[in-house]
């Protein structure tokens, strides 16, 4: 590829949450071809450990599979909000569990489906956390918190009830700094 892709037009499609347009884009052979683009903006994740080893997961309904799966805490970042404060707030929204600034360490960041969406999310390996509150789950979600075992997070993977993809990588990363797998490069 000899050049980058031109954006010729953009036209908002949606104003509301996530914010979606429609662009025109000139190719580097001169064909055109229209996408739709989801802006999400920044996301983060985390996988807490408790200091019993336990993983505190969520279950989640992901209306794109139409089901509830097991899932990371995680969100999308508020106004200005670093990675790492959308992660540790989302933990304690979403479950009631907290760390502490020592106690959490970047996995990876990656975007997420980057053909029709404009979202980098931030995967963070919590360690030693606690339930130290209640959650605030928003009324248009519908969670629950589950604590597992390093093994059930990896039959969960493998039943398909942790079927995020990116999650499922962060989870495999995470479990492998843990010491749970043995990965040799």
């Amino acid at each position: 590829m000899t050049s980058t892709p031109r954006v010729l037009s953009s036209q908002p499609l949606r104003e509301g949450w996530p914010p979606i347009s429609e662009e025109e884009v000139e190719l580097p052979s001169g064909a055109r071809k229209r996408w739709i683009r989801m802006h999400f903006g920044t996301s983060a994740a985390v996988l807490p450990v408790t200091p019993q080893k336990q993983i505190v997961l969520t279950r989640e309904y992901r209306h794109g599979l139409g089901r509830i799966v097991h899932s990371l805490p995680g969100g999308t970042a508020r106004n200005g909000e670093s990675a790492e404060a959308c992660a540790r707030r989302e933990l304690m929204e979403e479950t009631g569990y907290s760390f502490e600034d020592d106690q959490t360490e970047l996995l990876a960041h990656m975007y997420a489906n980057p053909t029709g969406a404009r979202t980098r999310i931030w995967w963070y390996l919590a360690r030693n956390v606690r339930k130290t509150g209640v959650p605030k789950v928003d009324p248009a979600e519908v969670i629950e918190t589950r604590l597992v075992t390093p093994r059930e997070l990896l039959a969960l993977i493998h039943d398909g009830s942790f079927a995020v993809q990116g999650q499922v990588a962060a989870a495999y990363m995470a479990l492998e700094r843990l010491g749970y797998l043995s990965l040799s490069l």
